[in-house]
């Protein structure tokens, strides 16, 4: 009954909290209800079907038929078989979550006969794994047994312990599989395998050996990894489901009616349950609020929704303030240490470091040291660099790779320390952020931490190297989406002081990467902090051959700022690179130039002209912007990287715009347009086809400005380009009021109202011109539509989200072709 229970609420989606706010009855009860620990009450279970929407009748004479064959059962319970030590009484707390897994479980028991539960330690196999018994138990009519091996020393004692577990004993001289064979035949009989993996082989001969004696016996498995046999059939165990990221309630809201009556709180998040439930064990009186949720969701998110994680902290709320606990989950292996673990727990779960060593202990060498390694990667890591970065020790990233990368990456993957997904058709791996942690000490206490990092921060400011001089290239887009998945080891390093030893030049040498990078994944605002932390560190020049590469950062720089809104800040930085490109000596220019580095003297030269011309463009002042780019495209040498001849070409073409030359404007824009297409770059032919609208849209041109549109937004979703996408947003909203479809106009300005703010770049970068249509479409369409219908057509679009927005608005818009 409770499967099926549970099947009900799956089909309807309603969370406990959705179905107690339509019954008189908490969440704890008609969560208990579909539990299946004891019978419901006839109440509750009534209560929970009709929230669910399913057919009274039906179900209260299905609960008169189990109640009936409870009390028949009940005088006959001493004559049942009853084998199941430790996982067959009553459970002792109650078992929150899990309801796809004990599905996914029951069934493939039903049809397999080898199931084997894998997750990483602490995820709660055990506790999966005695439920799953309970639930399935009364299939087998022989009974079900626990054989427990955790304790054993080697592989050699499995046959035994089974033995022991099932109550058979050899006779002296016999093989325990032997015995065990003659004892099971022709009897229905599930064993339950827990902790197998220190012993896999020993696991794997005893399953092996009794499978083709025995056809009614059935095994299920908990362990680290996979035993790999034939019949294996592996359910993966995963943490818990983890409540999304939540703000912290403004203290001048009104207080919601679960501050004023505190009680459970109202997100469905399995992790989030088992943490209030065992706090309020542990600490009487503690109760999530609206006021404390945000706190609770970060603590589960933080433990990464790990069962026993969150188990041991929640004890700690005897000691500690909710937000004391999560201050001190930096140091979470000292926080959840022996004190606050569970007296009866094994010794492995008394406490979170030793839960850890375990799995550290069952590891190779290769695979610790992975391990350590990818332990300093934030946001995952693809396989094809992980085995780079995990290169025997002697070898530097950038070798051919050899199988033992590999196959330490494997042995973590099988333990369950690394999860893989395919991202792109490519494998990118993930570990958990305890996972993580634990790493990162042992790189410490190994003394490996200094090498691992340099070889850490070497690897990924490389990779933003190599895509900064493929920007002029056909490989932009394919280098975009490849630093977009990287943004989070990024950051990591940009905003982490350099180790000691580490060379100047590979910081200076990366930001090339991060011009471009920056803008089209939306980061403008935290792009420009990089630099200012990059120049703050290295406010000249490092050495006389790096200027070169210190002032293609400060281009990068100044780019950024300008972008951000800080052309004060902007023109400063680049006054600073123009002074030591001035004085820096001939001979070294020469040397430097004929180095690796991409740029020469003349191309920074004309690179940073080309950049004195944007801000002058943004404030509509046409001469200065005309002066400077002119004076760019005069040097004759342009950096391909930088885009500097097509983005001076496109800068004189708005400059037409500015100042009504339509026909100009179009012949420079489409020249530009077509520099771009023969380099195949992506990024700019966006950026010049809403150039074009926006032209087209001056000249009184519409139809064709929302052709130029629709082209441009197909590249943005290329590069999946998001201020661009927001920026022909807004062009797109002025020329829907000008066609005379001011409620179209009005949903996607209320869709790409919440873009501009979290890149950190201030809207349509803060260009007078395109502000101005802005405000022109807006004060257009209030006009038209009036107040109330302006407002729903705004909060609309802003609940539709930007994507949706614009396929419906040109959808109901087709420009012509």
């Amino acid at each position: 009954m409770a499967l099926d229970l549970r099947a009900l609420r799956s089909r309807v989606r309603l969370t406990y909290a959705q179905m107690a706010a339509s019954t008189s009855f908490s969440q704890s009860a008609l969560s208990q209800a579909a539990a299946g620990q004891r019978l419901p009450s006839r109440e509750v279970l009534l209560a929970y079907v009709g929230a669910c929407g399913g057919d009274p009748r039906w179900w209260e004479e299905r609960w008169e038929r189990v109640r009936k064959e409870l009390n028949r059962l009940e005088g006959a319970r001493d004559a049942e078989p009853s084998a199941l030590p430790g996982l067959g009484g009553v459970e002792a707390t109650s078992f929150v979550g899990r309801e796809t897994e004990l599905a996914q479980a029951t069934a493939l028991l039903e049809h397999n006969r080898l199931v084997t539960l894998v997750g990483v330690g602490g995820v709660g196999k055990t506790r999966l794994a005695g439920r799953i018994v309970r639930e399935i138990g009364e299939r087998f009519t022989d009974g079900t047994y626990c054989a427990e091996l955790a304790e054993l020393g080697s592989d050699h004692a499995v046959p035994e312990a089974v033995a022991s577990a099932v109550g058979v004993h050899a006779r002296a001289g016999q093989d325990p599989l032997t015995a065990l064979a003659e004892a099971l035949r022709e009897r229905s009989v599930l064993l339950l395998l827990d902790n197998c993996e220190h012993v896999l082989d020993g696991c794997a001969r005893t399953i092996a050996g009794l499978l083709p004696l025995l056809p009614e016996l059935r095994f299920l498995a908990t362990s680290r990894q996979p035993i790999n046999l034939s019949a294996e059939h592996v359910l993966l165990v995963r943490p818990l489901g983890l409540p999304p990221l939540l703000q912290p309630q403004s203290p001048y809201e009104t207080p919601t009616e679960d501050e004023r009556a505190p009680g459970t709180c109202s997100i469905d998040s399995a992790a989030m349950t088992l943490f209030a439930d065992r706090a309020e064990a542990a600490s009487p009186g503690f109760r999530v609020t609206d006021a404390n949720r945000h706190m609770v969701a970060q603590v589960c998110r933080r433990l990464d929704g790990l069962p026993l994680a969150l188990e041991i902290a929640a004890r700690r709320l005897r000691t500690l303030a909710l937000d004391e606990l999560l201050q001190r989950l930096d140091h979470r292996f000292r926080l959840l240490g022996p004190s606050a673990g569970e007296r009866t727990a094994p010794p492995r779960h008394q406490a979170l470091r030793a839960l850890f060593d375990w799995s550290y202990e069952l590891c190779t060498e290769a695979e610790r040291t992975a391990w350590e390694q990818l332990s300093l990667c934030t946001g995952g890591v693809l396989l094809t660099d992980a085995e780079q970065l995990c290169l025997p020790a002697g070898q530097s990233p950038g070798a051919t790779a050899t199988g033992g990368a590999f196959e330490a990456l494997t042995g973590l993957m099988d333990k369950s320390l690394l999860t893989r997904a395919e991202t792109g058709g490519c494998t990118r791996l993930h570990m958990l952020e305890t996972v993580r942690s634990y790493g990162q000490e042992r790189l410490v206490e190994n003394g490996r931490a200094q090498t691992a990092l340099r070889r850490h921060r070497a690897w990924y400011l490389r990779l933003a190297a190599r895509a900064g001089l493929a920007y002029g290239s056909s490989a932009q887009a394919s280098w975009l989406r490849r630093l977009r998945v990287e943004h989070a080891n990024l950051r990591q390093i940009v905003t982490s002081p350099p180790p000691p030893g580490e060379p100047a030049a590979i910081v200076l040498h990366a930001c090339l990467g991060f011009w471009l990078h920056c803008l089209t994944s939306a980061n403008v605002g935290e792009g420009a902090g990089w630099m200012r932390s990059i120049l703050e560190r290295q406010p000249r020049p490092p050495s006389p051959e790096t200027t070169l590469l210190w002032c293609q950062a400060v281009w990068v720089a100044g780019f950024l700022l300008l972008l951000q809104g800080d052309h004060d800040g902007a023109q400063k930085v680049i006054a600073r690179g123009e002074r030591e490109l001035a004085e820096m000596p001939v001979v070294n220019a020469s040397k430097a130039s004929s180095s690796a580095d991409p740029l020469t003297p003349a191309q920074l030269t004309a690179a940073f002209l080309q950049l004195r011309a944007l801000p002058a463009l943004f404030a509509g002042e046409t001469e200065a912007a005309v002066t400077y780019t002119e004076a760019s495209l005069a040097t004759g040498q342009w950096s391909d990287a930088l885009l500097t001849r097509e983005q001076c070409v496109a800068q004189l073409g708005f400059a037409a715009v500015l100042q009504g030359d339509h026909a100009r404007s179009t012949v420079l824009l489409e020249q530009a347009l077509g520099m771009s297409e023969a380099r195949g770059d992506v990024w700019h032919r966006c950026y010049l086809l809403w150039a074009l609208a926006v032209n087209h849209s001056e000249a009184g041109q519409p139809d064709l400005a929302q052709d130029f549109l629709k082209r441009a937004l197909r590249h943005t979703r290329e590069i999946d380009e998001r201020l661009g996408e927001a920026a022909l947003s807004e062009t797109l909203a002025w020329v829907l009021t000008s066609g005379g479809d001011p409620r179209s106009a009005t949903v996607v300005l209320g869709a790409v109202d919440r873009v501009w703010h979290p890149s950190g770049a201030p809207r349509l970068f803060g260009f007078a011109l395109l502000t101005a249509h802005r405000d022109r479409a807006l004060h257009s369409a209030h006009r038209q539509l009036g107040e109330h219908e302006y407002q729903r057509a705004y909060q609309e679009g802003q609940r539709l989200g930007l994507r949706t927005t614009l396929e419906r608005a040109f959808a109901a818009n087709p420009p012509p072709y």
